[in-house]
């Protein structure tokens, strides 16, 4: 048994003790991380838009049966298939992008089959009918380029216009029948005969659109490669030589044009023109020097003169500079006193005001007690005058 005094109590403390623990209703409230992965594709789904898309819908139950199999018959349920890009029943036409996004996975996956590495191409992006084009012309090297006539035999060979090869049997048809069915030769000129049933007709399709994207885009590169020459021979100097002056950032074709011109000029024919006005430019210039230099030595003449009559006169005044400075120390202690005793006549003058204002306050406060004394004088006069006459009742 334990002593009382030992067991340590509790004194001047709450009877209620709190834990830092949460409840366990908190405590299983945890934060989900968020997957970043490039494996897995993050859909933004508007629950209002799929609300409207679902409403009033119903799943088809009929003929789907999940209920375990005891017998030889199969049990149905849901359909499902691969995913087509337009899906079933909405009636969209399919586009020449999705055409060639369905075709490339197609024509990538027969080298897969046979072990051949062939990269993915993104065809996710927009792409203009020019890339389109290149696109598709590049699919078709591809589709080429698999050998699929060497692997899988002559029987490989699929043309896209005509899958079946209808086309193909019926013009080798007609050509094994024109062969067996040759014309004895004419002595005349033959003559155009209308075609008959089992003739060879041959008709070519030519697309013009194809023959503009393909100009179009040679033309294209070669402006871009025009551009590239161009930036690459453009002339940017950094010297001060005057054979370069006008040729900066200008492209190739002005360059040469320019110095074309200045070749021409140093012609032996127009040196000499140039050489005539170049004297007379030089004789010019040379006279201008010279009036400048005249007007120049004119002005500075006139303007020492200007500033030795300045000095001169100045003379006089730096020798009466002294006594005028003299005079004015004089003059700045008179005003200061001049200054100093107009403000004490200043003063004076308010505590006169003062006091005469006191003077005549003091005149009319000794008139009103003048005259209150006046008041309580004849007051009581009359008092001792009724007190009196009060004192002769009383005696009589």
């Amino acid at each position: 048994r334990e002593d009382p005094a030992l067991v340590p109590q509790a004194r001047n403390e709450p009877d209620v003790y709190e834990t830092s623990d949460l409840p366990e209703d908190d405590q299983a409230e945890f934060e989900a991380e968020e997957l970043s992965s490039t494996s897995v594709e993050h859909l933004i789904i508007n629950p209002n838009a799929a609300y409207e898309k679902f409403r009033d819908k119903r799943l088809g139950t009929e003929g789907v049966d999940f209920s375990d199999r005891i017998g030889r018959t199969r049990t149905t349920g849901y359909e499902a298939g691969e995913y087509e890009m337009l899906g079933e029943g909405l009636g969209a036409k399919e586009t020449p992008q999705q055409r060639f996004q369905r075709l490339q996975p197609q024509v990538q996956g027969a080298p897969l089959s046979r072990g051949v590495s062939v990269k993915e191409a993104g065809a996710e992006e927009e792409l203009t009918p020019m890339a389109l084009a290149r696109q598709v012309e590049v699919l078709k090297q591809q589709l080429l380029s698999s050998h699929l006539e060497k692997v899988l035999g002559p029987g490989a060979a699929v043309d896209f216009a005509d899958p079946e090869g209808a086309l193909a049997k019926r013009l080798l048809q007609q050509l094994e029948v024109a062969k067996c069915s040759k014309a004895a030769p004419g002595k005349g000129p033959a003559r155009a005969a209308p075609p008959a049933g089992d003739a060879v007709t041959f008709e070519l399709y030519w697309r013009p659109e194809q023959e503009q994207f393909a100009q179009s885009a040679k033309v294209s590169e070669l402006e871009k490669r025009l551009a590239q020459l161009e930036a690459a021979m453009r002339c940017e100097p950094d010297s001060q030589n005057p054979l370069l002056v006008g040729l900066k950032g200008s492209s190739l074709m002005d360059t040469v044009q320019v110095l074309q011109a200045k070749v021409n000029v140093l012609d032996v024919a127009v040196l000499d023109q140039v050489e005539a006005r170049l004297q007379s430019v030089l004789g010019k210039v040379n006279e201008i020097a010279k009036h400048k230099a005249t007007v120049q030595d004119a002005d500075t003449q006139s303007k020492i003169h200007q500033l030795y009559e300045t000095l001169q006169s100045w003379d006089a005044v730096a020798s009466a500079l002294p006594d005028v400075v003299q005079r004015l120390v004089t003059l700045r202690d008179l005003h200061e006193q001049a200054t100093q005793f107009g403000q004490v006549l200043v003063h004076l003058d308010t505590t006169q005001q003062e006091i005469a204002g006191a003077l005549k306050d003091n005149a009319v406060l000794l008139a009103e007690v003048q005259k209150t004394m006046k008041d309580n004088l004849a007051i009581v006069e009359d008092n001792f005058a009724d007190i009196d006459a009060r004192i002769k009742r009383l005696q009589k």
